[in-house]
């Protein structure tokens, strides 16, 4: 029997794509090999990954393929054996492809490839606007809210006002002005989130004793950490990237601290500071929560709640169009 709907993802996890399997009840497909994100080896791997995709395709022979761009070469495998079917697939297309240094260039390709999508998924109504000045139909779904999926949290509580950053150690992650910043708030700990062989070695050498290093957590460690903290961090210096950190801190009902970004300011609009990416912003936005940490903590709960109704009503026409 041919599968109703399944999603590809060239990426070994990707939290996105899972939480949107999960919501259409469809198998998950993680097919990446090789190293990750080491771009010297991108056109040994994506010959591999384009393989595995036909062949996973093949055994299920879905309906409706879900597919993650970046990078847009997925959904080109996607694409070609979609034409060759006629089944119809699905983009799900994450700001960062759109003008990131590393995937601008293929913006030609994405538009390409949008217009022969069924449907675009994108997360911000700024980015469906493009999509349909290209000829192609998008709806916006920003991440499901989250139930985190932890069996048990570690008390790992202490004496001192924890806040978790986090981070990838990616390009848009301003980490130096996070450990400047820690100098000068003796009284604030800050774990740093991230694989640490991703790390500048400069920064695991130079951070002050308050910067705790956590490396990559998964699962219970991960959901452990941020519900052990006063606050959740994350920085950015994308203008219209939307944090799944900070999603994951909604999920928590723990107030925020994120750059004074667009794409931020219009989503979490409730138990949020909002800083310049600067030491001195890094500062006053921490004491700006310790400072009115109750209420924010109230205004995150409203903000959960808002978020989840607004997103089932978005989801539920996305479902409407599958079902036409």
């Amino acid at each position: 029997m041919a599968t109703p709907i399944l999603t590809i993802v060239w990426a070994p996890h990707e939290g996105r794509t899972a939480m949107f399997a999960r919501q259409l009840n469809a198998p998950l497909h993680n097919i990446h090999y090789l190293l990750y994100k080491r771009p010297y080896v991108a056109p040994f791997k994506y010959i591999a990954q384009a393989l595995k995709t036909w062949w996973v395709l093949a055994r299920q022979r879905p309906r409706y393929v879900y597919v993650t761009n970046p990078p847009v070469f997925a959904t080109m495998c996607v694409f070609a054996f979609c034409k060759l079917t006629g089944t119809r697939f699905i983009m799900d297309t994450h700001p960062p492809a759109l003008y990131s240094r590393k995937w601008g260039w293929s913006v030609p390709l994405q538009r390409l490839m949008a217009r022969f999508a069924y449907v675009n998924v994108v997360d911000q109504n700024r980015f469906k606007t493009l999509f349909e000045s290209w000829g192609a139909r998008a709806v916006v779904l920003q991440n499901p809210p989250k139930n985190p999926p932890f069996t048990a949290v570690t008390d790992m509580s202490s004496g001192f006002f924890d806040i978790t950053v986090v981070n990838t150690f990616a390009a848009d992650e301003p980490l130096d002005i996070i450990l400047q910043a820690a100098k000068q708030l003796p009284d604030v700990r800050f774990f740093v989130l991230g694989n640490k062989q991703m790390a500048p070695p400069d920064a695991l050498i130079s951070a002050p004793k308050n910067v705790i290093f956590t490396d990559y957590l998964l699962g219970d460690a991960y959901w452990s950490r941020l519900a052990n903290s006063r606050a959740v961090m994350v920085l950015t210096t994308y203008p219209y990237s939307l944090l799944g950190g900070a999603q994951d801190g909604v999920a928590l009902r723990k107030p925020l601290i994120l750059s004074n970004q667009p794409a931020l300011t219009e989503y979490f609009t409730k138990g949020t500071v909002f800083i310049e990416n600067t030491v001195e912003g890094i500062i006053t936005g921490v004491q700006t929560l310790q400072a009115r940490e109750d209420t924010l903590k109230q205004e995150v709960q409203e903000l959960a709640d808002e978020q989840c109704r607004q997103w089932e009503a978005n989801f539920q026409q996305f479902k409407a169009l599958l079902e036409q």
